[in-house]
């Protein structure tokens, strides 16, 4: 897909959930979903992120986090 891995701290659009269905099904539970607004708040040493979606916090381990594509907003 070729989008940005949630490598940073700070804002993104979710352009793209690349893993299997029931992971996808998971994070759109999570309000993480193609076309959503994000903001990462923290990056953990094992490779997993806080992110905030609407009202909420969501950890996500590394390989959840590795699924999610962005395009971060200036």
């Amino acid at each position: 897909m070729g989008g940005v891995t949630l490598d940073f701290v700070g804002s993104a659009t979710v352009t793209a959930v690349t893993a299997q269905p029931t992971v996808r099904r998971r994070l759109a539970e999570m309000g993480i979903r193609p076309g959503c607004h994000i903001r990462v708040l923290h990056r953990t040493t094992g490779g997993g992120r806080v992110v905030a979606v609407g009202g909420a916090r969501v950890a996500l381990d590394s390989s959840l986090a590795a699924a999610v594509e962005t395009d971060r907003r200036p």
